[in-house]
Formats: C-alpha cells, sequence, structure tokens
C-alpha cells in the first residue's frame, strides 16, 4: 500500500527523523509506561508502532482522527500482527490514564488545553520539543519532571523530549 503519510522533505532522512527518533522516545517512555501508552496524533505511527514493536508486553492505543492515516494503520496493524497494538480514532473527551506521546501532533499551548480534561492525575506526557530552544513552561496543572536532548543519527539535527506530569487541580 502506497499513501502519502509523511512529508516529501522528510523522506531522505526518515530513518533518522521518523524511526530513529522514535526509537528514543520509545526507549524514554518504557521507563514511565505503568497501564496503557496512548500515541496522540500517531499519524504514519510513529513513535506509538515502534513502542509496540520494542515493547510488547506494553498495550498501546494508537489515536489517529485522519480516515486516510488510518486506513493505512488499519493495513499496517492486520501485517504486524501484534495484539499489544490497537487503532482508536480521535482521543477520547474523557480523562485516561497511563502515558500519552505527543510527537509533533500540536503546538504547545493547544496540546495543553486538549489534554488538561484528557489526562488523569499521575498520568505521563512525553511530548518533543524538537531542536528549537521554545519555551519550556507548562502550564498549572501539569509539572515538568524532566528534559532530555539526543542527537539523531545522520546529521538530523537534535530533538528534545520533554517529561510531563498531570497533576490534580490547585496544586
Amino acid at each position: 500500500m502506497k499513501m502519502g503519510l509523511v512529508s516529501r522533505k522528510s523522506l531522505e532522512k526518515s530513518f533518522a527523523i521518523h524511526y530513529a527518533d522514535s526509537l528514543f522516545i520509545a526507549d524514554l517512555a518504557s521507563t514511565y509506561s505503568k497501564g496503557v501508552v496512548h500515541d496522540l496524533g500517531t499519524g504514519a505511527g510513529f513513535p506509538g508502532i515502534i513502542f509496540g514493536i520494542r515493547y510488547p508486553e506494553k498495550k498501546v492505543h494508537l489515536h489517529e482522527k485522519m480516515q486516510k492515516k488510518q486506513t493505512y494503520l488499519t493495513d499496517a496493524l492486520a501485517r504486524l500482527a501484534l495484539p499489544n497494538l490497537s487503532l482508536h480514532g480521535a482521543f477520547p473527551d474523557r480523562a485516561e490514564s497511563g502515558l500519552v506521546l505527543a510527537r509533533a501532533v500540536m503546538p504547545r499551548p493547544e496540546l495543553f488545553a486538549f489534554l488538561e480534561t484528557r489526562m488523569w492525575p499521575e498520568s505521563i506526557l512525553i511530548t518533543n520539543l524538537g531542536g528549537s530552544s521554545e519555551d519550556s513552561a507548562v502550564p498549572k496543572g501539569f509539572l515538568k519532571l524532566d528534559e532530555k536532548q539526543y542527537k539523531l543519527p545522520l546529521d538530523s539535527g537534535f530533538r528534545k523530549l520533554e517529561i510531563i506530569k498531570k497533576v490534580p487541580r490547585g496544586t
């Protein structure tokens, strides 16, 4: 099946900016995953499918609202036949527990506003900041636990990940 799921500009360096990046995220996320892992806006399955392949004992919900990408993901999951991976539409409106992976899904202010009522307290968010020196302040209701920076292979730049915990209101 051939579908345009990632930017044409990223095809040359797809190993580094999609696969290697997803491996870095998966390895870091594995230490925080206690329960279901939710990949918000998974797109072509990055990093959720990579996480699910690398950690088959962890249950991974891939959340994707675009029908074109859901069609691809349905086919990919059928071929992989991994029971720990499941496809879901848009991220639910109700609060979810577990770990949320948000790799380049939406701008930070929108991401925090979106997740404010969709994450249970004590749940963890791992979000990708890219290589920029973007302001990493988090809004009330979230607590930044850590930040990790790493270099992608093939001179593809640096990435930063933030590990953020959802905290109870009023803290």
